[in-house]
């Protein structure tokens, strides 16, 4: 209670006390001075017995309520019911029982995407299996087939392990909890082992990879950094001009930015209309253009928040030529 939210209680107690006071001066007593000064402060004791007693009752009321709300059960209801008039027992009946009901099935809900991703880390590491046994049947049976035949079958190969690499960094990152590696590595080598997995692609479309890099120390997870790299090399080879395809990977320091590492991504495709660019790293946004119409959305979404976690920034790299071409930049860090 506030001596503002009373207003009306205090106005006729003071209408009260005039009234008092205009009885003891009608009666004319020697002593009608004193009267209205006993009147006056037996008043004020009054409100301000009042007012403590209120504060302390709210002050009990908003406990039982916290209590309440942190672990809306029976007792905790009993409890606030207790402490509140008769005429708000059917509200908070009525409002306990829908948050118990709503409580049960967020706990419902989470228990089902608990068990949905555990399931789908445990298939993406059951499907490694016949993955890597396809890897060993192209390795060991490479002659047995025509570059085409090879190309082609390594492609497909390459295409499956990227998609449940990123159904399982996917699954990975909606853990409460994610544990990463952080060590110190050449982003030149990583770049290049990556790139590896992009050769039969890159032979079978005749694209023309352009390497520009320098031997930098950097430190980050390797096995995350390799996903957001394979992420952005298949949206560079995806992409690319369909005659004459070029993918460039150059890796610069720049010392009026801290000292920050950078390493940029293009291609030389039709690029992104000007329009998608503020949206190209939202989960599940595919743009307007043609070429994007079978994608999913997700690649960029999850280098964009696997870089966060890593303390990388992400950028859409600027191509001076005017609708051609684009390029992601990942700047690391300067690591003393």
């Amino acid at each position: 209670m506030s001596l503002k939210a009373e207003k009306q209680w205090l106005v006729l107690l003071l209408l009260t006390d005039l009234f008092f006071a205009f009885l003891a001066w009608l009666t004319g007593a020697d002593s009608f001075g004193s009267i209205i000064v006993i009147i006056f402060l037996f008043t004020a004791f009054i409100v301000l017995a009042g007012y403590r007693i209120d504060r302390m009752k709210q002050k009990k009321q908003m406990e039982m309520l916290q209590l309440f709300l942190n672990s809306p059960d029976e007792e905790a209801e009993q409890r606030l019911l207790a402490t509140v008039d008769d005429s708000w027992h059917s509200i908070i009946r009525m409002a306990s029982a829908q948050i118990r009901e709503q409580s049960q099935t967020i706990k419902d809900k989470q228990l089902e995407l608990q068990n949905y991703q555990e399931f789908i880390e445990a298939w993406t590491h059951e499907i490694k299996t016949p993955l890597s046994l396809a890897t060993l049947i192209l390795a060991n049976h490479r002659e047995e087939m025509s570059p085409y035949v090879y190309n082609r079958m390594e492609h497909v190969r390459s295409t499956i392990n990227n998609d449940v690499e990123r159904i399982l960094y996917y699954a990975r990152l909606q853990s409460s909890h994610v544990d990463y590696k952080f060590m110190k590595m050449n982003l030149s080598d990583c770049v290049q082992e990556c790139l590896e997995d992009f050769r039969a692609i890159s032979d079978e479309k005749k694209i023309d990879v352009q390497l520009n890099l320098s031997s930098f120390q950097i430190i980050s997870d390797k096995k995350v950094l390799a996903f957001m790299l394979s992420q952005l090399f298949s949206n560079a080879f995806k992409y690319t001009a369909s005659d004459n395809g070029v993918v460039c990977v150059v890796s610069w320091s720049d010392t009026q930015d801290d000292g920050k590492i950078h390493l940029a991504v293009r291609d030389n495709g039709k690029g992104v209309p000007p329009e998608d660019m503020p949206f190209l790293f939202d989960k599940g946004f595919t743009g307007s253009h043609p070429d994007r119409k079978n994608a999913t959305g997700m690649g960029l979404y999850l280098v964009k928040k696997y870089a966060e976690a890593l303390s990388v920034e992400v950028n859409i790299e600027p191509i001076s030529t005017s609708d051609k071409g684009f390029g992601i930049e990942l700047l690391f860090p300067h690591v003393i």
